[in-house]
């Protein structure tokens, strides 16, 4: 069936908008991280700023930013680790096991889900307290370090790999450990990567909980060092602009090591 020109083209015209509402942003922080604060309100996009690369000299001499990205890292891998084991554990058994009270147990997974941390950051605070984690690394790791949300997108794609696997298995003597880790997660293996990017991205943006607990300079993470040095140098723009670069980095590099996997994962969990 023939199409006329402009419904063909809506669609393409539509998504070139989008991508350069999307891009747009990041094109202006990239030139302005090379421009004096005069250059940034006075030259356009395409200009090329007379301040090279001393924003990203001056600005890392101020701030321990080494520092912020190695917690920022520790937290983020940390939650990783924690998220696709705990996710794994509880996926497979609300997937592949019926016992009583398991709808029951499902629900309360997933409807914690729906209660935000702010919600529940004071208890929080009060409990770490308690145990003396207070400004300390298990404070700043832990609490926070489990996304629920791995358990929902794990149990989908369990709930995909038919249960005649899992019985031969059983019937050649495998324990449950073994099926899980041998057989089960290489099959589930692009969910697990949507769970990890998932996980990474959120934990590397987190500010509110690192906020909270981390008082102590060296034990802030990336994002509440970059918003320390933009109150404290907050009209050197072009240094914030380069900071901002030096955030951006890691989560960019981690999303493309694992891409394909990523929109393998994505489709085959239906969140695409």
């Amino acid at each position: 069936m023939h199409r006329p020109a402009a419904a063909r083209l809506l669609p393409l015209a539509v998504v070139v908008f989008a991508a350069v509402l999307t891009l747009y942003p990041i094109a202006w922080m990239v030139s302005a991280a090379f421009k004096t604060n005069a250059e940034i309100f006075s030259t356009g996009l395409g200009s090329m700023g007379s301040a090279g690369w001393s924003n990203f000299t001056s600005s890392f001499g101020q701030r321990p930013f080494l520092t912020y990205l190695l917690n920022s890292v520790l937290a983020a891998l940390v939650s990783v680790a924690v998220t696709i084991v705990l996710g794994a554990l509880a996926g497979y058994s609300l997937a592949k096991f019926s016992y009583r009270g398991a709808g029951l147990v499902g629900f309360l997974v997933f409807a914690s889900v729906m209660i935000p941390l702010e919600a529940i950051v004071i208890p929080l605070f009060l409990e770490i307290h308690a145990l003396g984690w207070a400004n300390s690394y298990a404070a700043l790791l832990l609490p926070t370090a489990f996304n629920v949300v791995g358990i929902f997108i794990l149990r989908q794609a369990m709930l995909a790999i038919p249960d005649a696997y899992i019985e031969a298995a059983r019937i050649d003597g495998a324990s449950e450990w073994r099926i899980l880790v041998s057989i089960v997660m290489p099959m589930v293996l692009p969910s697990v990567v949507v769970v990890a990017v998932l996980t990474f991205n959120l934990n590397w943006n987190s500010y509110l909980w690192p906020l909270i607990v981390a008082s102590d300079d060296s034990l802030r993470t990336l994002p509440l060092g970059m918003a320390a040095f933009q109150s404290a140098f907050n009209t050197q723009y072009g240094q914030v602009m380069a900071v901002s670069i030096f955030g951006a980095v890691p989560t960019t590099l981690f999303f493309a090591a694992f891409q394909k996997h990523f929109i393998e994962g994505a489709v085959a969990a239906g969140i695409k």
